[in-house]
């Protein structure tokens, strides 16, 4: 019924704990248990959509109605699944033919908009594993947190960045959306960021579902 989108991994927990991991979520929040199953759709943070139906069948929410009780939850099992625009229109034309919509309205929000912000990059900080997150262009840190040289992170982002758009192209893989590099050491992660990139250091056992949340909600606002 809803799109694939990408999967950035399974949570547990109340929904209100992922206004504090990613505000600027766009995707769907694909509900599994304990007591049912659902859905809610979220788009630059705010929710549109939302639907819940208990194992036995006999509780059949939508729209508020689902939203008032799935926030009323103690604790859900979940995964994200972050969606493009198109996936976006997508799902909300589905939530409208079947009465899902939140408020009723279906009224598209606005995206936000505005500077590069210390706020955004201690989001993605915050995450456990993460070392250092680093804003780059053309191989020179604009903007960083955390413990790092970033000069050389930097210039070695650059360079792999480099290297995974010519992979991309030469294999017509469409434009390059992540590069992530796995050591027993650590993780590198490279993202887009508007007009600039982002690069993030992290401990080998880092949640690397976490990482692209916090990324996805920069990137939902780039600067």
């Amino acid at each position: 019924m809803l799109p694939d989108g990408v999967s950035l991994g399974r949570m547990q927990g109340p929904l209100a704990a992922l206004a504090s991991i990613s505000p600027r979520f766009t995707g769907a929040v694909r509900i599994d248990g304990p007591g049912g199953t659902g859905f809610l759709l979220v788009q630059s943070g705010s929710p549109y959509a939302a639907a819940f139906e208990s194992i036995d069948g006999n509780l059949l929410l939508g729209g508020d109605e689902a939203h008032r009780y799935l926030l009323g939850r103690p604790s859900l099992d979940y995964e994200l699944v972050a969606y493009t625009a198109g996936e976006t229109e997508a799902a909300r034309e589905v939530s409208r033919r079947r009465g899902y919509l939140v408020n009723g309205d279906g009224a598209t929000p606005a995206a936000p908009a505005g500077p590069m912000s210390t706020e955004s990059l201690e989001q993605v900080a915050r995450q456990p594993g993460v070392i250092a997150v680093s804003v780059f262009h053309e191989g020179f840190a604009l903007q960083s947190l955390g413990s790092a040289d970033f000069e050389q992170v930097a210039a070695v982002a650059e360079d792999l960045l480099r290297a995974g758009t010519r992979i991309t192209a030469d294999m017509e893989m469409g434009r390059l959306s992540q590069v992530i590099l796995e050591t027993p050491a650590g993780k590198f992660i490279i993202a887009p960021y508007g007009d600039l990139f982002l690069c993030i250091l992290a401990k080998p056992d880092a949640n690397l579902g976490l990482i692209r949340l916090s990324i996805r909600g920069m990137q939902d606002g780039p600067a």
